[in-house]
């Protein structure tokens, strides 16, 4: 192959990034929002007895994918070089703090918790682990589609001043805060995994008090996204709104018309959140490899370094989402004896899915912070 050809057929790389998108305009599309919007409209507009198993069955097969290794994804970089990032030369910053205390003493006082709530034989106490696991992914989910807003916003070069961004924030917040008091509206039983848990109850006017907050909010940020098209000349970013919106009202508030919708919305959530890891993780191997190949199979297979690269991270992000959701918490509970009248059947699976879901709001409040010198160094590539 001559220079030309390998020059061209790098440019052909879909995986490489495009000016002003994590990937391209109609795959930033699809990953960070408007995939979901389609398909949970047509889940809208089918009985919900009817296709819940099916939904079901279809929302295990693509967590297998998507859905758990987002979460290993997020282990595996927030844990690659841990030592350097707590040494002691880093401990004075905030940001080495803050990887200890999401990297150890979060997770300690999780399994804490989870260890003293069985010994006391108490399923209720148990089950509010599960409120809490609702409430930190509310709030992952209003960081994530603001945080990528911002990303887009820096790649596109059409930035939102302090005051906006500021407001952008208060309207996630208020959604966030609304669509758990939507949920909480009422005090009702729920089950998850063998497990019953209550939600809380709210009183009418603190719910309509957050109704109103969240509407106001809302206009205003309409206004600034309007007046930033007017200023900008119409230079917007799109699929960074696209995500916020999606976020935290479609997925936050909309879904709950529909336990369909509840279902599969996680899964959208983590395409979304996969699309910015993998691009970070393809500017990263891009960066250390780049003129490496590697040989497979006696040379009859030649890859690029930092695509092997980044092929055996996804690929060990699968394997570890298959061992930490379903392998080892399925060979505990079949091995671990414990009372099954009070907690179902499946603890440990529901143990490994909120400790993991608790932890991973965490791990993404260290990593993804602008001060985090390796998201400045990668992402924005």
């Amino acid at each position: 192959m001559s220079h030309t050809d390998a020059g061209a057929s790098l440019k052909l790389d879909p995986l490489r990034q495009r000016s002003g998108y994590l990937f391209s305009s109609f795959v930033d599309f699809i990953c960070l929002g408007g995939g979901s919007l389609p398909i949970l409209i047509v889940l809208l507009a089918v009985p919900s007895e009817e296709y819940k198993l099916s939904a079901l069955v279809a929302v295990v097969m693509f967590s297998h994918f998507i859905n758990n290794p987002h979460f290993m994804n997020s282990y595996q970089i927030f844990y690659s070089n841990y030592k350097e990032k707590i040494s002691a030369k880093n401990l004075k910053s905030g940001l080495a703090i803050r990887y200890v205390f999401a990297g150890i003493v979060v997770p300690i006082i999780i399994i804490g918790f989870f260890i003293y709530a069985t010994s006391q034989s108490d399923p209720v106490l148990l089950g509010q682990s599960i409120n809490a696991m609702l409430f930190f992914v509310g709030w992952h989910y209003v960081k994530q589609g603001y945080g990528i807003l911002i990303v887009e916003s820096v790649m596109k070069r059409a930035f939102f001043n302090d005051k906006e961004k500021l407001l952008l924030r208060y309207n996630g917040i208020a959604t966030w805060i609304f669509s758990w008091m939507l949920a909480n509206r009422e005090i009702a039983a729920s089950d998850l995994y063998g497990l019953q848990f209550f939600t809380i109850g709210t009183p009418e006017w603190i719910y309509l008090l957050s109704a109103a907050v969240m509407a106001t909010t809302g206009v205003a940020s309409l206004i600034v996204v309007a007046r930033k098209k007017m200023t900008s000349g119409g230079k917007l970013p799109l699929n960074g709104l696209l995500a916020y919106a999606t976020s935290i009202y479609v997925w936050m508030v909309v879904a709950q018309i529909d336990v369909l919708l509840l279902i599969v919305v996680p899964v959208f959530h983590s395409l979304q959140y996969l699309a910015v890891v993998w691009r970070y993780k393809l500017n990263e191997t891009d960066a250390k490899f780049e003129h490496d190949d590697v040989t497979l199979f006696n040379g009859l297979l030649v890859l690029s370094r930092p695509r092997f690269e980044f092929a055996k991270f996804v690929f060990i992000g699968i394997v570890l989402g298959g061992c930490a959701f379903t392998v080892i918490p399925t060979f505990l509970d079949y091995y671990v004896e414990y009372n099954e009248a009070l907690y179902g059947p499946t603890l440990f699976i529901l143990l490994f899915s909120v400790f993991i879901n608790i932890h991973h709001y965490f791990l993404d409040n260290v990593m993804w912070r602008k001060e985090n010198p390796e998201i400045k160094k990668h992402l924005f590539k």
